[in-house]
């Protein structure tokens, strides 16, 4: 008896897999993991290498001594003001760095990111509707292979960040197929860094109301699970204004430095004030925020949720308060939608603005600071021109906008609609 075939399942796309090709993207994935080993010596030898990762280990080390966590001149921790920068929920997870032996902590942090890295490529893949097969994962070793170069990505490596981790919680979680734990990891998401809950404001728009339940539920009991663990520090934690941009950089000045690319940011730089007020970018920021809201839950109406998500995770970035250049890993998931976008034109031009955009975002080495190799054209130096050196610092800022209007006029060219049986 023949089979049912049901006209609207979605056909999977296929990615060329020739063994020549198949090997070449394994060995520039290997070049790639040998250059940044190469690149962790420069690194290493100015000490820092690894500086954010390192203050997570201290502070499940200081979770599990008792020592206060949110306490300035109290709590010692190596980081900006020697306080946690996240959540008490974060603290405890971080715990479980504590216990691993010394020597496997830089393999820790880089099999973790390589890990993330990979794994969002292959479900951007995924959601462009390629097929899971050789062809997908020869295409996953290379883009990640030339993702890791990008100055964004190659920041969080350097440094031991967890926001290639969290795009791969928010990405995992709003792309699949909507279950009933459908939110869980936002939630979490949210409960370690506190800015992915902006998510649960397009899940609602979007009216994916039993999503967004399960993301508010889920990071309420992260906060619930931090005060039973760390009562004081919660207290602590939550009763200051999390939302003071000093609370990250340990000083409310300095918005005006060019590794906020954040609109907080461009405001600083536009208007020359190192801590512009209230009224002076929130407006910008809301206006932003609403214009991506709407592009993306009109991308979601059409069934183009990988593109929807990465929407809001870029317009997430810019409205923070605060955002550092490695926060731009939202990147990724697009530079993944631009490479199949190109792959899927009849013309040239896809490819050469692909190009164009990933030379502009690669981590040049530009300058050192006391020895430390300084990366991106987006942190250009002084020593530049002032208005070379204005155009580099709203890099990320005027590529976000080009991506905005990309989602919003040609929205096939980045995420096609599944092909459906006829």
């Amino acid at each position: 008896m023949a089979e049912a075939v049901d006209p609207e399942a979605p056909v999977e796309r296929k990615l060329p897999a020739p063994l020549w090709w198949s090997v070449l993207s394994g060995l520039l994935l290997l070049v790639a993991v040998v250059g940044y080993t190469v690149w962790t010596g420069l690194w290493t030898a100015t000490g820092v290498y690894l500086e954010d990762f390192v203050s997570y280990v201290a502070t499940g080390r200081a979770v599990r001594a008792g020592q206060p966590l949110f306490e300035p001149g109290v709590s010692h921790l190596p980081m900006i003001g020697g306080t946690f920068k996240y959540t008490p929920f974060a603290a405890g997870v971080f715990v479980a760095l504590s216990v691993v032996p010394q020597l496997l902590l830089p393999m820790v942090a880089l099999l973790g990111n390589l890990f993330a890295l990979l794994a969002v490529v292959w479900i951007a893949l995924g959601k462009q509707g390629y097929a899971p097969d050789h062809g997908r994962v020869a295409a996953t070793a290379a883009l990640t292979a030339l993702a890791l170069p990008l100055q964004p990505v190659l920041m969080n490596f350097t440094v031991g960040q967890v926001n290639l981790i969290l795009v791969l919680l928010v990405l995992a979680d709003l792309t699949g197929r909507d279950r009933w734990w459908s939110g869980v990891g936002v939630g979490v998401a949210a409960g370690i860094k506190l800015t992915p809950g902006f998510f649960i404001v397009y899940l609602l728009l979007a009216r994916r109301f039993r999503a967004a339940a399960v993301a508010a539920g889920t990071f309420v009991l992260t906060v619930l699970a931090g005060f039973v663990a760390l009562p004081h520090d919660s207290s602590v934690f939550w009763s200051a204004n999390v939302a003071d941009p000093s609370r990250i950089t340990g000083t409310a000045a300095g918005a005006m430095s060019p590794e906020n690319q954040s609109v907080r940011g461009m405001v600083s730089r536009l208007l020359g004030v190192a801590d512009p007020s209230g009224p002076a970018w929130i407006p910008v920021a809301v206006v932003v925020a609403l214009v991506a809201l709407w592009i993306a839950v009109r991308a979601h109406r059409q069934g183009r949720e990988l593109l929807a998500v990465s929407v809001v995770g870029v317009a997430m970035v810019l409205v923070t308060p605060w955002t550092w250049t490695h926060y731009w890993v939202w990147l990724v998931p697009f530079f993944v939608m631009a490479a199949c976008g190109a792959l899927r034109s009849r013309t040239w031009l896809p490819a050469a603005a692909l190009v164009v955009a990933y030379l502009l975002v690669f981590g040049w080495r530009v300058s050192d600071r006391a020895d430390v190799p300084i990366v991106g054209l987006v942190v250009l130096p002084e020593s530049h021109p002032p208005l070379l050196q204005a155009v580099a610092h709203t890099l990320y800022l005027a590529l976000a906008a080009v991506l905005l209007a990309l989602a919003a006029l040609r929205p096939g060219w980045l995420s096609p609609r599944p092909l459906k049986i006829t």
